[in-house]
């Protein structure tokens, strides 16, 4: 249903997101954390890290939780990183933004929103760890393909990703073999990978465009100069939830109908 049709529902949800937000952002990190120290994330219970004592209810409400207790430990007073309360606090934005520019109550807001926590992930993994985790790109990769029954025109909406795939790593795969062979670094299969499942929820044209935003960015921008994961990962999100081109059939590109009907042969 369309958000802004009644007000206090509107209202609600948004609230409703950023609180969602700020819980899920909590979750990420600590999950990213884990998975770059070889932990169970599942099981383990949440811990101080300078202490180890385990971490009770009152500790682990977002926001509120690093406020009251001034950024510390309740039990060693250990300093507890600023990057914590700004990750729960930016990625509760990001979730009111996801929800505002989406403007509809559906699968798809609800499959961008967990592909907004899941690219903060994989983001703090490559800036702490300098690795692209693996488990992020493939849970990237099952949302995509949950949210397929519920994509419109979804023959073409598939074609259109496999050919942004193929087209655009392949690119990459030859400029990175060319680099490689002159003796200098090629990309990493982690980034060729990533890129490939971005690249599936935004088909070729966007998928072209979002890259080169991210290149900018990572080239001209401070935060993101370190690493392009991070731009590459706000701007293929900011691209899903502006762009409504691709999941309307009638816009499709005549390339893409002409690749669906190759298909149908077969």
């Amino acid at each position: 249903m369309p958000l802004f049709e009644v007000n206090y529902i509107a209202i609600y949800t948004i609230v409703l997101a950023f609180i969602f937000g700020t819980v899920l952002a909590s979750f990420i990190t600590c999950t990213a954390g884990r998975l770059l120290a070889g932990m169970d994330w599942i099981n383990e219970h949440s811990h101080c890290d300078t202490c180890g004592h385990q971490l009770g209810a009152l500790d682990l409400f977002p926001i509120f939780s690093y406020l009251l207790l001034g950024g510390k430990c309740r039990y060693c007073g250990a300093k507890v990183p600023i990057r914590c309360l700004i990750s729960e606090v930016l990625l509760g934005f990001v979730f009111v933004a996801v929800v505002v520019l989406h403007g509809m109550i559906d699968v798809i807001m609800v499959r961008n929103l967990l592909l907004a926590m899941l690219m903060m992930g994989i983001s703090f993994c490559e800036i702490d760890g300098k690795v692209i985790h693996g488990g992020f790109i493939t849970a990237i990769l099952v949302i995509w393909i949950g949210a397929l029954p519920f994509v419109p025109d979804l023959q073409n909406y598939i074609a259109d990703g496999v050919i942004a795939c193929f087209l655009i790593c392949g690119f990459f795969l030859v400029i990175s073999y060319l680099r490689t062979s002159k003796g200098k670094g090629g990309f990493k299969p982690g980034f060729i990978k990533l890129m490939a499942v971005y690249l599936l929820y935004t088909g070729l044209y966007a998928g072209v465009a979002f890259l080169a935003v991210s290149f900018i960015l990572h080239m001209f921008v401070k935060p993101f100069k370190k690493t392009i994961v991070p731009a590459m990962s706000v701007c293929c999100l900011i691209f899903l939830c502006c762009m409504t081109d691709r999941m309307d059939p009638t816009l499709i590109h005549g390339y893409i109908a002409a690749v669906a009907d190759y298909i149908k042969v077969f």
